[in-house]
């Protein structure tokens, strides 16, 4: 039985999984990582991994929360607020409740 792959694989040098380290350490999303250097999201994880990078809580940081709240004033949705963000609404909600924008409703919590 014959494979056939869809898209063509990328590999990444040595110095490229180290800049992909060195923006992950600077605060770059997965997802972004993905895309910065064309490679699958599970991929990222995997070079993380073997270079033994602690995972991070998943949710936003520091300026992504602000970038949040910004978009929310605007009126943008927390749904789409995470679609551009690479992130679920929840993490999106948490950081527009850390902000003070919306009350604390224990009923969304899971």
């Amino acid at each position: 039985m014959v494979r056939t792959v869809e898209t063509a694989q990328t590999f990444l040098t040595a110095s490229e999984v180290d800049a992909l380290v060195g923006d992950h350490l600077a605060g770059m999303g997965v997802k972004a990582l993905a895309e910065r250097y064309g490679i699958h999201r599970a991929t990222v994880f995997s070079h993380l991994r073997r270079r033994n990078v602690p995972s991070r809580r998943p949710g936003l940081g520091v300026d992504e929360k602000a970038e949040a709240v910004r978009l929310a004033r605007a009126g943008v949705s927390m749904r789409a607020i995470g679609r551009r963000m690479g992130v679920g609404r929840k993490a999106v909600r948490v950081s527009l409740v850390e902000a003070g924008l919306i009350a604390d409703d224990p009923s969304e919590r899971s």
